[in-house]
């Protein structure tokens, strides 16, 4: 009896070591923070994101809830003033911890302004999110093995993309860079319009002490592969990827990387992931979405509709009370996950509240407070996470509390 107990027990612990083990994804797509306010360390706390310093958070970020947005309403605009160079004046850096892993996706989406400078007579900066982890070698330093990595994204002269890296086996003083390639050309950041950027990296191994050539990094860009660096010795010791390092400045060592006139980037939609399935831009046809004309609704309860003043123009839903309800039939949701849903909304009132539920109500997914955008034809879009099951539904929007109209509503996957 015990010896089948005993097998049983190595059974179980063989079957557990079988299994990976994912560190909970973190995202974050700036729909919280109040538009039109910097977007400060602590506030990047209260929507699960921590740090033990920054540079330019304070100062030279801002939640722009009026302009560009990815999706949702909102999205994080980071500034870059003329004539200024490195974290301290330029841009906005913070090392955000991750759990401690082997290997992590991350994704970003991204816009340049119209404008925007790629420099002097020097062209370099650093752009949105990278990984590292350690002491995250970087600034010139010889990495060792023993004073951690990191990989960043970076721009050169013309807007050309590129990964920059430290690692072991570094060919000058500084990082070695790869730049990203489309079937074989040279790929060049656009100005004006969004692009999605993915990179994977995998430490590697170590054996008594000594780093095996077996760590990686790839990129994707808008979905295709873009660079693929194997053969990579990041570490002697036990140091993995803990760090979501968000490094985006000018430079560069000397002013002639500045910017010639101010500059923005936006960024939205972050995710850090140790699984790559949660990182839905890789997905074939990317990340699913689907947006419903209000007015198109399959079934309702007391509403009208009515010619919109939104942008596009068509019709809107209106006269919408308390307890009013538009429903949708057969909407296929593919995969279970975390979704976010998007609102068009205008009202002059207080207190509006939505529900959003499935299977004639009997479901509720989330609700939304709806906010008073000034007008009736000042139209605004609001949105939140929910949890959505796999399968075919009715969806149901139900005025908890009325006194709004609805132009249109979206759902997106994000993981």
């Amino acid at each position: 009896m015990k010896t089948k107990v005993m097998l049983l027990v190595l059974v179980l612990f063989m079957m557990m070591g079988s299994v990976v083990a994912f560190a909970a994804p973190k995202i974050n797509t700036f729909e919280r923070p109040a538009r039109g306010s910097a977007y400060n360390l602590s506030q990047w706390g209260l929507d699960g994101w921590s740090a033990p310093w920054d540079l330019g958070m304070s100062t030279r970020t801002w939640i722009d809830g009026y302009n560009f947005n990815h999706s949702g309403g909102q999205s994080l605009r980071v500034f870059y003033p003329q004539g200024q160079i490195d974290p301290q004046n330029s841009g906005a850096q913070a090392p955000f911890t991750v759990t401690p892993g082997q290997e992590y996706y991350l994704s970003y989406w991204v816009r340049f302004s119209s404008d925007f400078s790629w420099g002097t007579t020097e062209h370099a900066g650093k752009l949105g999110l990278g990984l590292a982890g350690g002491a995250a070698c970087s600034g010139g330093q010889e990495c060792t093995g023993y004073n951690g990595f990191s990989s960043r994204m970076i721009w050169r002269a013309g807007g050309q993309a590129a990964i920059y890296y430290y690692h072991m086996d570094d060919a000058g003083q500084y990082g070695d860079y790869a730049v990203l390639k489309n079937n074989g050309a040279d790929i060049i950041y656009p100005k004006g319009s969004w692009v999605n950027i993915v990179q994977r990296l995998k430490v590697n191994t170590v054996t008594g002490g000594n780093a095996n050539p077996d760590g990686e990094i790839q990129i994707w860009y808008n979905g295709v592969s873009a660079a693929n660096i194997t053969g990579l010795r990041f570490v002697r010791n036990t140091d993995l990827v803990d760090k979501a390092y968000f490094s985006s400045f000018f430079g560069g060592a000397t002013s002639a990387f500045a910017p010639q006139n101010d500059s923005y980037v936006w960024y939205d939609d972050l995710k850090v992931s140790t699984n790559r399935s949660e990182i839905c831009e890789l997905a074939v046809g990317g990340c699913y979405n689907r947006t419903f004309q209000a007015e198109s609704y399959s079934s309702m309860s007391g509403v009208m509709t009515e010619t919109t003043p939104d942008t596009g123009g068509g019709q809107d839903v209106g006269g919408i009370d308390s307890q009013d309800w538009i429903a949708f039939s057969n909407v296929n949701i593919p995969t279970a996950g975390t979704y976010l849903v998007e609102y068009r909304i205008a009202s002059p009132n207080n207190n509006g509240k939505l529900s959003l539920d499935i299977n004639s109500g009997g479901t509720v997914l989330g609700e939304i407070n709806i906010p008073n955008t000034g007008s009736w034809s000042s139209y605004q879009t609001v949105s939140h996470q929910v949890q959505i099951p796999a399968g075919t539904y009715q969806f149901g929007l139900y005025a908890v509390t009325g006194g709004f109209d609805i132009n249109w509503w979206k759902i997106t996957k994000l993981y």
